[in-house]
């Protein structure tokens, strides 16, 4: 079974701390009285949510289960049948609470099924611009030495203006496999944030976020337009 439920949500609260019962690798198994749920979280264009908290509770309040999503947006749980269940999912400062719930019924053996739930944020960026000048070696995630000016470039400038809070936000092309790319451009953001910490910025004014192939400028249908698309930009979320 495979179903979808979606929710828009502007920002709310951001709760954080919590213990998981779900798994985000599937070493989970249904048994007789209990059905396993890969959740697949994602925004409203299907790029996967990672760190998203997902809680799971019976409309008796008799059970409640929560977890964490990775970074291809996957939360495993094991969730006894013949009850039905609300979700909320907490991320990006937001709660989303879906008003259809989930129905699990009793079958006969055991059983699985995808739950993909999708979210929208009403993002709000000032202003996003290319880190021109910042690029990587095929499946690469290293600061190369004739890129570190521009990274250090775009360090002033955030000292310049001390109240900036920025995304680095990674993208590849479509070549490969799409659960790599969103891997490899997660690394990626993390290296050029990561950088801009060890330089001396506050951790609190920058955040990482790989958004894979799933954000193309333009069709990834010549070598140019691939290009394009290979791209490092700062999304200023405050200034």
């Amino acid at each position: 079974m495979n179903r979808i439920f979606s929710c828009i949500a502007f920002y709310a609260i951001f709760l954080v701390g919590f213990t998981s019962s779900a798994q985000t690798v599937n070493t989970l198994r249904s048994t007789e009285d209990s059905a396993l749920v890969n959740f697949t979280i994602t925004d409203i264009d299907s790029v996967p949510v990672e760190d998203a908290k997902l809680v799971i509770t019976s409309t008796d309040k008799l059970i409640t289960k929560e977890g964490v999503s990775d970074i291809y947006g996957h939360c495993y749980m094991l969730l006894p049948e013949g009850k039905t269940y609300t979700m909320v999912v907490y991320k990006f400062r937001t709660d989303f609470p879906f008003n259809q719930a989930l129905v699990l019924p009793v079958e006969k053996g055991r059983y699985s099924m995808d739950q993909t739930i999708r979210v929208k944020v009403i993002r709000d960026y000032s202003r996003i611009f290319n880190l021109d000048n910042v690029y990587f070696d095929v499946n690469k995630w290293d600061i190369k030495p004739e890129c570190v000016p521009h990274v250090e470039n775009l360090y002033n400038t955030l000292v310049l203006n001390p109240k900036m809070v920025i995304e680095i936000a990674g993208h590849t092309d479509s070549d490969g496999d799409a659960h790599q790319n969103l891997v490899l451009s997660q690394n990626r953001a993390d290296a050029v944030m990561n950088y801009l910490i060890m330089l001396g910025l506050d951790p609190k004014r920058v955040r990482a976020k790989g958004y894979g192939e799933y954000k193309p400028l333009v069709p990834n249908d010549n070598a140019p337009n691939k290009a394009r698309n290979r791209r490092t930009e700062v999304r200023v979320l405050d200034e």
